[in-house]
């Protein structure tokens, strides 16, 4: 995740929050987050994973969040963090990009393309060091085809 952001230019921060444990400094930090100059949150979390729908209401839902379900311990497929990301109400949008690794992936490239989607010339900038990172990092797919002789009438 972090390797995306840096090699397209994204400054980021890394912060351990729990919306269960301490709601307050969630709330506190979330509230300064736009006169910081955040514009997208990645939250992860594992087992009932409130802190992305938590992020979001905190944010009073004008910053884009992605969510990235985490396997636990207890719950190590992540399905309970999935579910409870992708089912977050109406009114509350959280964006959920995948499960653990390719999750965080994920995320970090939709936090850059939601930040190079402008016309300024640094979101410019942004979007074309994504697709010289997406270039490079490109993973093609094992796909088997048969080409055909057929020939149509």
């Amino acid at each position: 995740m972090f390797e995306v952001l840096d090699q397209c230019g994204v400054s980021w921060e890394l912060l351990i929050i729990s919306s269960d444990r301490n709601p307050g400094v969630l709330t506190d930090y979330c509230g300064e987050a736009r006169q910081n100059g955040i514009k997208v949150f990645i939250a992860g979390a594992g087992m009932a994973a409130r802190l992305p729908g938590s992020v979001a209401a905190n944010t009073k839902y004008f910053s884009p969040v992605i969510g990235v379900a985490l396997p636990s311990e207890e719950h190590p497929d992540a399905l309970d963090a999935l579910l409870s990301i992708v089912r977050s109400p109406a009114g509350c949008p959280v964006t959920c990009s995948g499960i653990g690794k390719a999750g965080l992936r994920n995320a970090a490239i939709r936090a850059v393309q939601i930040l190079g989607a402008g016309d300024d010339e640094k979101s410019k900038k942004i979007a074309e060091k994504l697709t010289a990172y997406l270039y490079q990092n490109r993973k093609d797919p094992q796909i088997g085809y048969k080409k055909s002789q057929r020939k149509e009438d």
